[in-house]
């Protein structure tokens, strides 16, 4: 069997099926559904218009008792006319006791009359009033003083009919009998007369030619028999929807012939180009037919290689990327001593890799998390997350707990800090050093909307850790660094951090001629406090005069030890009288009180100092240094104590006597 026929065969089953149902609901299920529908609209209706004339009965009842009260306060004729002219009555009238008429306005329909018209709100008997009208009688007291009795009346005009069906939503139409009498129809005489000689003697739902009814006797509100039809055509739907399958019929079998036929002649080409592709040939395509599905699946077949190109190129050019950002964190992470640098790097690759639309890296300074490095923050309108105070926030609590935080901002357990962003997805991991957290990754939403998932956390996990160690060795470095740099003894820079310090110092007042100044300080007899109190005591003393001198002096001074008690303070922008000044202030402060520690004997301890200025006094670094310790020896040479600047006018402190 050929695959054209095979398809025919298929197709026609698939649309038979459909089609023989829908007739079976046709035959079945929509006659008996139409005709519920119907009895159903008809006792709606018939509620629903008795209900309106209730409503019309009470509002007449309501204007009878207005009549009857406002021509006791007042005159019949004023109480008639307000009522008329006032509410929506056709008549109103004022009777005294024995029923003669004192006032009277509007006007009752040929052969009523107003003592006669019964109220609808009394039971119906036998003399309910063939007139179509609803009235109402009301006489404030009874008995033989009785006032007036006010009589109100409103015809039941078609109008009104109309209105009632329009306020109800009544979809069928209206008879109302007293007796065997027409008080009112919506229908023509013919119709009117079938109708009531259908249902005399009827109650309940009727059905009939065509319609259904709904019949109810009379009551309080309602004295007449009510005749409520609906209209039924279920008839006339069956044959439309019976027209209509069979033209779905007939369209379908049309429709199969032609699918069919189109569909099986492309199939070998697709097969061929799709043989093609699977042997890795993506510049395959074929000459895509215009008909039917056919056309379509050859457009969507080279639309397909056309994307798998596409992807080949871009999964090519992403892993050239990723490459190139492998290599340079690799780099980086293998040179670098700048820890800012090492963790922009690290946040550029993990945003790039995991494709997010912005990120940033907190690091722990001063027990708060600051922002060292960020991507596309600003330009995703997005706040940057500065200060954040460990165990607040979604940062602060990766901070705290060292554990990873994945997830829709807030979502429980991941609401955000003032100062981080509030709404979209984030993925965040600690950043550890030497065993310990020092910061936090953070990355905000999807390039492409999906949210963060678990293998992505463990990438960016991954990527933290190895950035740790990178950050373990740039902190390693700095501390290597500073140890070379640094007196263990008194944390004071070392003699060649002061080295250093006072080569760049010359050079940049020698570019901008400024001055420049350098005090050497030597403690006195200090060989004598090792020798009496152990070199123990010693170290503390030395501890204590790098205290006392650094409150002296100001930040960009550089304060070093020189060697042994000796040390040395560089002053850019000092004149000779201000290096004088310092060195009397050093002196006053070294001796203000005596040395304690831990209850031992305080001792008294002094410093001698010699400055030197440059150019004066040397115009590189040896000699400037060899000046200052010349100028040392002179105020140790005058007694200890006290201080020497050439240049400036050396006097003995306070508490020294001078030598000659």
């Amino acid at each position: 069997m050929t695959l054209r026929r095979r398809l025919w065969i298929v197709l026609v089953a698939l649309f038979l099926v459909p089609l023989a149902v829908g007739a079976l609901v046709l035959l079945l299920v929509v006659p008996s559904a139409r005709s519920d529908r119907s009895v159903s609209d008809a006792s709606t209706a018939s509620a629903a218009v008795r209900a309106e004339l209730g409503n019309e009965c009470a509002e007449v009842n309501l204007a009878a008792q207005v009549v009857a009260l406002v021509a006791v306060a007042g005159t019949p004729d004023v109480a008639v006319k307000a009522v008329v002219e006032s509410d929506n009555v056709d008549y109103a009238a004022v009777l005294d006791g024995e029923g003669t008429v004192q006032a009277s306005r509007g006007r009752l329909p040929a052969g009523a009359a107003p003592g006669q018209l019964p109220s609808c709100t009394d039971p119906p008997t036998s003399a309910t009033s063939r007139a179509p009208v609803v009235a109402q009688h009301f006489t404030p007291t009874k008995g033989p003083d009785a006032v007036p009795t006010g009589v109100v009346a409103k015809r039941l005009a078609g109008e009104l009919i109309d209105d009632v069906r329009l306020r109800s939503a009544t979809p069928g139409e209206v008879v109302l009998l007293a007796g065997d009498d027409v008080v009112l129809s919506t229908l023509g005489r013919d119709a009117t007369a079938a109708l009531v000689r259908a249902t005399r003697d009827r109650t309940g739902i009727v059905a009939l030619d065509g319609w259904s009814a709904r019949v109810t006797q009379p009551g309080p509100g309602v004295p007449w028999r009510s005749v409520v039809a609906v209209r039924d055509d279920g008839g006339r739907n069956i044959g439309l929807f019976a027209l209509i399958l069979l033209a779905g019929g007939v369209c379908a079998g049309a429709l199969v012939t032609v699918v069919a036929r189109n569909m099986s002649r492309p199939y070998a080409e697709i097969t061929a180009a799709a043989e093609r592709v699977a042997g890795g040939d993506l510049d395959t395509s074929i000459t895509a037919s215009t008909e039917g599905e056919a056309g379509r699946l050859g457009s969507a077949f080279n639309i397909m290689t056309d994307e798998l190109r596409r992807s080949v190129v871009e999964v090519e050019r992403s892993r050239d990327d990723l490459r190139d950002s492998l290599e340079r964190i690799g780099d980086t992470l293998t040179s670098t001593h700048d820890l800012d640098g090492l963790l922009q790097v690290v946040l550029d690759t993990a945003v790039v890799t995991l494709q997010a639309q912005a990120g940033a890296v907190l690091h722990l300074q001063a027990d708060r998390l600051q922002l060292v490095a960020e991507h596309l923050l600003y330009e995703s309108g997005l706040p940057a997350p500065a200060a954040v105070t460990p165990g607040t926030g979604v940062l602060g609590r990766v901070l705290s707990s060292g554990e990873s935080a994945r997830g829709s901002l807030g979502s429980p357990g991941l609401v955000a800090a003032e100062t981080e962003p509030a709404e979209g997805d984030v993925l965040a991991v600690p950043l550890r050093s030497l065993g310990n957290v020092v910061g936090v990754v953070a990355l905000y939403d999807r390039v492409d909307g999906r949210s963060f998932d678990a293998a992505d956390e463990d990438a960016l996990r991954t990527l933290a850790n190895q950035a740790s160690i990178a950050v373990d060795n740039i902190h390693l470095h700095h501390e290597a660094q500073r140890l070379s740099t640094t007196d263990a003894l008194t944390g004071l820079w070392n003699f060649r951090y002061l080295s250093m310090s006072l080569a760049r110092e010359i050079e940049r007042s020698t570019r901008f001629d400024r001055p420049l100044a350098v005090l050497m300080l030597d403690l006195d007899h200090f060989k004598a406090v090792n020798d009496t109190y152990g070199h123990a005591r010693g170290d503390t003393v030395l501890r204590e005069l790098a205290q006392r001198v650094q409150e002296q002096i100001r930040e960009v001074d550089t304060f070093a030890r020189y060697g042994g008690e000796e040390f040395v303070v560089v002053l850019p922008e000092t004149t000779v009288e201000g290096a004088a000044q310092l060195a009397e202030r050093i002196c006053v402060g070294v001796r203000r009180e005596p040395f304690r520690h831990d209850g031992e004997e305080p001792l008294d301890i002094s410093v001698s100092i010699g400055g030197a200025a440059f150019p004066i006094h040397g115009q590189t670094p040896a000699t400037l240094m060899r000046a200052a310790d010349q100028a040392l020896y002179a105020a140790k040479g005058h007694g200890r104590d006290r201080w020497h600047v050439p240049g400036a006018e050396s006097v003995p402190t306070s508490g020294a006597q001078e030598s000659h």
